[in-house]
């Protein structure tokens, strides 16, 4: 590991696979369960994760496989990463999405991103995933600076990027919540 962009830069799979066993959480890449697809396609159907992420406008199944059979060119060219929230003892089942697009790949920043199902929202399952994540991107990868942008009428999102170690650094004029925390 470097303190600089590496050329090229691909982004590796955490090995052995992320995993917290006091919350029971793990972290895997998607397209291991025969039901992602449908998971995510639905995730992009569901309003809350709509207003507060970036969904493609073709929300259908097909799209969701094409978007997952993409992700290893993703990680390879250096784009982005994201993994499936998963239980660990129910590794298949899709909880949610944690993941990371680089923003300033001059200078190492990333922007954390996360979402859950409706029915896995609250416990506290986005926190522990976000923290796993972010903790062993700042370990392992040349990523100095993640950052998170969350909307004041989503406080839950900046309880878990406060969670995850990021300090709340001012908000933009649209109101926005910047989030950061660098390596170190």
């Amino acid at each position: 590991m470097s303190d600089g962009w590496a050329e090229p830069w691909i982004f590796p799979l955490p090995w052995p696979p992320l995993a917290d066993p006091a919350t029971q959480i793990g972290l895997r890449p998607w397209g291991a369960g025969e039901e992602d697809p449908v998971v995510l396609a639905a995730a992009w159907a569901d309003p809350e994760v709509i207003r507060f992420t970036a969904v493609p406008d073709d929300a259908s199944v097909e799209a969701a496989r094409t978007w997952i059979r993409g992700e290893e060119v993703r990680r390879s060219k250096g784009l982005a990463m994201d993994l499936v929230i998963s239980k660990l003892d129910e590794p298949a089942r899709v909880l949610g999405e944690v993941g990371l697009a680089m923003v300033e790949p001059d200078k190492g920043w990333a922007e954390l991103g996360f979402w859950l199902v409706p029915e896995a929202r609250g416990g506290g399952r986005a926190s522990a995933a976000a923290t796993l994540f972010a903790d062993w991107v700042l370990r392992e990868l040349p990523v100095q600076r993640l950052f998170a942008r969350t909307q004041p009428e989503n406080p839950k999102a900046g309880r878990v990027a406060d969670a995850a170690g990021l300090t709340r650094a001012g908000e933009l004029e649209s109101g926005t919540e910047v989030w950061i925390r660098d390596r170190g």
